[in-house]
């Protein structure tokens, strides 16, 4: 009975402990989720104490004063999306010019994104943020205001499908020996009728286009649009970048010339 006691007394004293990780109403051990926003922070900190690089050619005094002046941007806005501009441009090569910007933009992300998200959407949410600042056009004004909403808007998404898809289960290929690769294409041969067959559906689709085009059902913009950015990359391996006006457009164009393909293409 005596040592029972003890045992009690010695569960009691670890579930007292805050420094053991178990808490009084659940036998669980707690996981604290890694802190993104804290870890860029700190990166900032270390960089901020070598001072702001010369090679950046930016005229303030401090790191402390880039971050102030591209936050400030609803009251100096030109200043602020000029100094983003550059700092973004320098980050594409200088991986502290990053973590500069990710660090000044990150609490515009916060505010966004507010206090009801996870901790793990929060991270995604930064993680795209970097993504954007890294890959993003960077003319236009109101730089920082859209380069947040575009993280913003990538990681809704991102949640979105997962909740309608299902997560995404990682696929590993295993390379194939170039050699048994050689031997499985030189035993195919494509049937010269099937060959025909597309041609002949690929010829019928450009006819029922360039009738659409002439009759005025279809807009010669909306199809330039369709052809240039979206046929055009699939035969093209190393396409003309689209802006986000053009590929807007190719979208919009696609419930148009979708009868088109049902018709001409899938029939075949």
């Amino acid at each position: 009975m005596a040592d029972r006691d003890l045992d009690r007394e010695q569960h009691r004293d670890l579930l007292r402990d805050p420094h053991f990780g178990f808490s009084t109403h659940c036998h669980q051990r707690k996981e604290n989720p890694m802190n993104l926003f804290r870890h860029i922070e700190a990166d900032y900190r270390r960089i901020a104490r070598d001072g702001l690089p010369d090679q950046w050619g930016i005229d303030l005094a401090t790191l402390d004063d880039v971050v102030e002046t591209i936050r400030d941007h609803r009251a100096h806005q030109e200043r602020s999306d000029d100094l983003t501009r550059h700092l973004a441009t320098i980050a594409r090569t200088d991986q502290r010019a990053a973590v500069v910007v990710l660090y000044a933009l990150a609490p515009l992300l916060g505010a966004r994104l507010g206090r009801a998200v996870t901790a793990e959407y929060r991270t995604d949410a930064l993680t795209e943020l970097a993504m954007v600042i890294l890959d993003s056009p960077l003319d236009g004004p109101r730089l920082a205001h859209r380069l947040v909403n575009r993280a913003h808007t990538r990681v809704y998404k991102a949640a979105r499908r997962v909740e309608h898809r299902g997560v995404v289960h990682i696929v590993e290929i295993a390379p194939v020996d170039p050699q048994r690769m050689v031997a499985n294409v030189g035993t195919c041969v494509a049937d010269i009728a099937d060959r025909v067959t597309d041609r002949m559906a690929l010829d019928q689709f450009n006819r029922a286009v360039q009738t659409a085009v002439a009759g005025g059902t279809l807009s010669a913009a909306v199809w330039a649009a369709y052809r240039d950015h979206r046929l055009r990359r699939v035969v093209d391996s190393s396409p003309a970048p689209s802006t986000a006006v053009q590929r807007k457009l190719a979208s919009r164009a696609v419930s148009r010339i979708q009868p088109l393909v049902v018709q001409c293409l899938h029939a075949a």
